[in-house]
């Protein structure tokens, strides 16, 4: 699959890293339109590009300010991790950051996710914050009763947060699913039909067809492979990549459903640092999938879906107060 050339943004600590920067992603076949130090990023703002390349030195706490300027632009974001001493073969590092740059990417319009006019909504082009903390939303039989619930009482006040809803459902009915979602909450709402950047206030409905994947640019992309297991889509695979790229600013709540799908996740999920939460099982449609996941320990709330609504707001707040 070729991708299009993409025009990057690069930024480093220094012109000579910059240099070895530039040579890979040209000879990578795509274009450098802006070339920034990090020094420089204190004086102005950065500049407009498709896609950033970035190079930190992560030694010490002075990239902590530029990492929260990063994290709030809505570009992907390629932080080039590769030592030039371990691998001195441009050409080989060319290799491998074209190769990430497909995998991640597909082409240059998975960049456009939060600006897209997919969502039937008046701000769908509105741009938003890449998200802080990404929580999976698992359900099944009873699921979107208990999810349009728990968004119709999570305050418009939350930010800096996404959900991906894997909800056990027939590929006919996944715009259905959407439709339905738009009625209930203020979010952009999205079918993961194409490449999207995972930005707050956003959720991405997952499809029974095919996997996802989730890259630690931040993008969410479909994969061509189908669901492995009895379950599609399988809130189990999703949780586990979630957890592997977004550690403790991962979590999941489980809510109703039959079977035991996102259960087997829930303490790889825990080991990385996420956060677990299960919809109560006297609330539920069908209990199943709840009270497998309890059944591990690892879940540290249970409520109706009001309840975790309003705890899910409340514990933002409060970490936003924190800081």
């Amino acid at each position: 699959m070729k991708v299009q050339a993409i025009k990057f943004g690069l930024l480093a600590a220094t012109p000579t890293e910059l240099a070895d920067i530039q040579r890979m992603v040209v000879r990578a076949g795509h274009i450098v339109v802006a070339s920034v130090t990090v020094e420089a990023t204190k004086l102005k703002p950065l500049p407009e590009v498709e896609a950033w390349v970035v190079r930190l030195g992560g030694e010490d706490d002075t990239d902590e300010p530029l990492i929260d300027l990063l994290d709030c632009l809505s570009t992907p974001i390629i932080y080039d991790d590769l030592e030039v001493e371990t691998t001195p073969n441009i050409d080989e590092r060319s290799r491998r950051f074209a190769a990430k740059v497909q995998q991640c990417c597909a082409d240059v319009s998975g960049f456009v996710g939060v600006r897209e006019q997919s969502s039937d909504r008046s701000n769908s082009s509105d741009v938003k914050r890449r998200a802080q903390e990404v929580w999976v939303l698992g359900a099944s039989t009873g699921g979107p009763e208990a999810v349009t619930a728990f968004l119709d009482c999570l305050p418009k006040g939350v930010t800096g947060v996404a959900f991906i809803y894997v909800q056990h459902i027939n590929s006919e009915i996944s715009d259905t699913l959407r439709k339905v979602l738009v009625r209930h909450t203020s979010w952009q709402v999205f079918n993961c039909e194409k490449a999207h950047l995972i930005a707050e206030q956003s959720i991405y409905i997952v499809s029974p067809a095919n996997q996802v994947s989730i890259h630690d640019t931040g993008i969410l992309a479909p994969h061509p492979d189908a669901w492995l297991g009895p379950y599609s889509p399988s809130i189990d695979q999703v949780m586990a990549k979630l957890a592997r790229v977004y550690g403790h600013s991962s979590g999941a709540i489980i809510f109703s459903g039959m079977g035991d799908d996102g259960s087997k996740s829930c303490a790889y999920m825990h080991h990385y640092g996420g956060t677990v939460w299960a919809q109560s099982p006297l609330s539920c449609t069908v209990d199943s999938m709840p009270v497998s996941a309890i059944n591990t320990g690892v879940v540290s709330y249970q409520g109706s879906p009001e309840n975790l609504a309003k705890r899910f707001a409340h514990e933002r707040h409060s970490k936003q107060a924190a800081f």
